[in-house]
């Protein structure tokens, strides 16, 4: 009976071990199946940069080496404007003609600042009134079609950033809500604070009931002169820009999208907590 018992005690604790074994087997299984799809992500990364840096580069001598010309064009055409009378024709080509060489010129800015390295000039701001002085720009052309704005703004710290580029930042997101919206809705703006993976982060998220994106397109929404709007005079180069500065100032940028009920853009400036 003794030996029966013992026989039993090892064939349970055999099974117990090849248990834990099966266990273990099963973490390192998960665990190699985590670095396998961190590796993938790391290299869709590298992968994403090394064209972006190549496209940059390309963007960035095109740019430079019709920068002169178009500034001569629309130089010429100013002074053109005044040689004529205001009644003539020709004035109105000419407007139409200088309108033009600026909004290239513009154009160019934007190309020159994403191909280039970005240079911050940080010092500590309250986003809150970032986003007040945002959306009171936008006030005019959201009453004229008709989309109410919402803003639920948190009690946030200040922030180690650059104001005119985050300035620029969510101006672009406000945009680009207003403009998913031909139908009117609501535009809703918020700030908060996030604990995420360690870090702490203060939030800006710009909320829109329009269009959508649809789920092809997310993929590739950050890519150059990739633009879902109709109207031509979009360069596609907002969101790029966009992520450009928050990643510059060390965060990270989301989307959540809906196709017919509307976008969340999410922005997450990193900061010290006390």
């Amino acid at each position: 009976m003794s030996r029966l018992s013992d026989r039993e005690k090892k064939k349970k604790q055999l099974v117990n071990k090849l248990i834990d074994l099966r266990e273990m087997l099963d973490e390192l299984q998960e665990a190699i199946t985590e670095f396998q799809e961190a590796e993938e992500k790391i290299q869709e990364k590298i992968i994403e940069y090394e064209k972006l840096s190549a496209l940059g580069r390309l963007t960035a001598n095109v740019a430079h080496e019709i920068r002169n010309p178009i500034t001569v064009i629309g130089g010429l055409a100013e002074r053109l404007k005044k040689r004529i009378s205001p009644e003539a024709k020709e004035k109105e080509y000419l407007d139409a003609l200088s309108s033009e060489a600026k909004r290239l010129e513009e154009i160019l800015k934007e190309i020159l600042f994403f191909s280039d390295k970005a240079f911050f000039k940080r010092e500590m701001k309250d986003i809150n009134k970032i986003i007040e002085d945002s959306l009171i720009i936008y006030e005019d052309t959201c009453n004229k079609a008709g989309i109410g704005i919402s803003k639920n703004l948190g009690n946030v710290p200040q922030i180690y950033i650059d104001e005119r580029q985050v300035r620029a930042a969510i101006s672009n997101l406000i945009s680009n809500a207003v403009d998913a919206m031909p139908e009117g809705g609501t535009l809703t703006v918020t700030a908060g604070v996030e604990y995420i993976s360690g870090k702490n982060y203060v939030v800006v998220k710009v909320t829109d009931t329009g269009i959508g994106i649809a789920e092809e397109n997310l993929k590739t929404i950050y890519e150059p002169f990739f633009s879902t709007k109709s109207t031509k005079k979009e360069t596609g180069l907002g969101l790029p820009i966009t992520r450009k500065i928050v990643e510059g100032h060390g965060g990270l940028m989301k989307i959540d999208s809906v196709v017919g009920k509307g976008s969340t853009f999410g922005l997450f400036f990193p900061y010290r907590g006390r």
